[in-house]
C-alpha cells in the first residue's frame, strides 16, 4: 500500500479493509494510493476533496464487477474520512468550550479565594488594644492564598482589664483549614470570656469542636496577662512553647507547658503555668511556620535559628524582635514558597524609664 501511512484514516483499519484483496493474490490485488500521486484507479473523495485512490492489479483488475468493487469500497473509506474528519472537529470544539469553561471556573474560584484572602487578613490586621506600659507587635503571612494560623489579643471585661492572649494553627492546609479557623477563633473568644482560667476556656472550646467530629484539629496557645503585676498565665494545648527573653541578658528560655491539640480527645488535662514579666521582658509567641521554613535546599529553619534572631534583636523594642525573626525567615527561604502559615507575635513589658522617650509600638500585619 504505497503512501498508506499518510491516509487520514487508521492504518490498521485501511489493512483490515484491503485485507481479502491481498488474499485472492495472484489473481487480485488493491492498493491505496495516497492524493498527489498519478491520478488512477477509483477516487477517494471526503466532502468532495480528492485524499486518494484505489487502485486493482492483476489479470482480472479491468473487468466490470472488479472496477464497481473498487468504485463502491472507494466510495466507503471517502465516506470513513469525512466522518472521521467531522468528529475530530466536534471533539476540537468540544475540547475548546471545556478549556474556556475550566479557564471561567479557574477565574472564579481564584476571585473567591482572593476575597477569602482580604477577609481573612481583615481578621487578624486589628488595631493593638490599647496596652498601658507594654509593647506588642505581630507578623503574619499566609503561605496560601487563604491559611490555618490565627491570634487574638483583646482586654478583657474584668477587674483590671487583663490581656487575653491567643495564638493557633489549624493542622492541614486550604480552605477546609481556613474554615475551621473562621469558626474556631470567635468560639475560643467567647470561651475566655466566660472562663475564669485559660485551660478552663480551651477545654470548653475543646468539647465544642469534638461534637464537630472535624477532620482537622487545633494546636493552640493560650493565655492571661495580669498588666499592673506582669503575671502570665498560660495553658497549652499541643503548641509551640513561646520564649521569654528577659531584660537582664540572661538567656531565652521556652516557657514549658503541654497538653492534647483541640478536638483529638475529650479532655485536655492541661495545667497552666505561671510567669511573671518583669519590666524590659519580651514574650514571643509563634506557629510552626516559622521553624519549619524551608530554604533552598530542604533545611528548616528550626529553634536554632530562631533564637539567632532573638538575640540579633533582643537589646530592641517588640517591634524590632518581630521584624528580625520574619527578616530571618525570609532570607533564608530565599524565594522558597513557604510550606506553612507564618505567625510571630511579641508583648513586652516596657522598662521604667524617668523619662518616656523614644518608646515605640510595633505593628506588622496584625495586632
Amino acid at each position: 500500500m504505497p503512501g498508506a501511512t499518510a491516509f487520514p484514516l487508521d492504518g490498521e483499519l485501511i489493512a483490515e479493509v484491503l485485507a481479502p484483496f491481498g488474499r485472492m493474490a495472484p489473481a487480485l490485488t488493491v492498493t491505496l494510493e495516497v492524493a498527489g500521486s498519478s491520478p488512477r484507479g477509483a477516487e477517494i473523495r471526503a466532502d468532495d476533496r480528492l485524499v486518494g485512490w484505489l487502485v486493482p492489479h492483476g489479470d482480472d483488475a479491468g473487468t466490470p464487477v472488479v472496477t464497481a468493487a473498487v468504485a463502491a469500497l472507494a466510495s466507503v473509506l471517502g465516506r470513513l474520512v469525512a466522518e472521521q474528519h467531522a468528529r475530530r472537529q466536534v471533539e476540537t470544539e468540544l475540547h475548546s468550550l471545556t478549556t474556556e469553561a475550566a479557564a471561567e471556573q479557574h477565574r472564579r474560584i481564584d476571585d473567591e479565594l482572593a476575597l477569602g484572602r482580604r477577609l481573612q487578613r481583615s481578621f487578624l490586621t486589628m488595631v493593638a488594644p490599647d496596652v498601658p506600659g507594654y509593647e506588642i507587635a505581630s507578623h503574619y503571612e499566609q503561605a496560601n492564598e487563604v491559611g490555618g494560623d490565627f491570634f487574638d489579643l483583646f482586654r478583657l471585661l474584668r477587674r483590671g482589664r487583663p490581656l487575653s492572649v491567643v495564638v493557633a494553627d489549624v493542622t492541614g492546609k486550604g480552605v477546609a483549614a481556613a474554615l475551621l479557623m473562621a469558626f474556631a477563633r470567635p468560639l475560643i473568644h467567647a470561651a475566655i470570656d466566660n472562663a475564669a482560667r485559660a485551660a478552663d476556656a480551651l477545654e470548653r472550646a475543646n468539647r465544642v469542636l469534638r461534637e464537630r467530629r472535624a477532620s482537622l484539629f487545633i494546636t493552640a496557645l493560650c493565655g492571661t496577662l495580669s498588666l499592673n503585676s506582669g503575671r502570665l498565665r498560660l495553658a497549652n494545648a499541643g503548641h509551640e512553647s513561646p520564649l521569654l527573653i528577659p531584660h537582664d541578658g540572661s538567656p531565652t528560655r521556652a516557657i514549658e507547658s503541654s497538653g492534647s491539640l483541640l478536638g483529638v480527645f475529650p479532655s485536655l488535662g492541661l495545667a497552666e503555668t505561671v510567669t511573671d514579666l518583669a519590666p524590659g521582658d519580651v514574650v514571643v509567641f509563634y506557629t510552626d511556620g516559622v521553624t519549619d521554613a524551608r530554604s533552598t535546599a530542604g533545611e528548616r529553619f528550626n529553634e536554632g535559628r530562631l533564637l539567632a534572631a532573638i538575640e540579633m534583636s533582643r537589646a530592641g523594642t517588640a517591634g524590632d524582635i518581630v521584624d528580625e525573626i520574619s527578616a530571618a525567615v525570609d532570607r533564608f527561604q530565599a524565594g522558597t514558597p513557604a510550606a506553612d502559615d507564618v505567625t510571630v507575635v511579641a508583648i513586652g513589658r516596657r522598662a521604667r524609664r524617668r523619662r518616656a522617650v523614644g518608646l515605640r509600638t510595633s505593628q506588622r500585619g496584625g495586632a
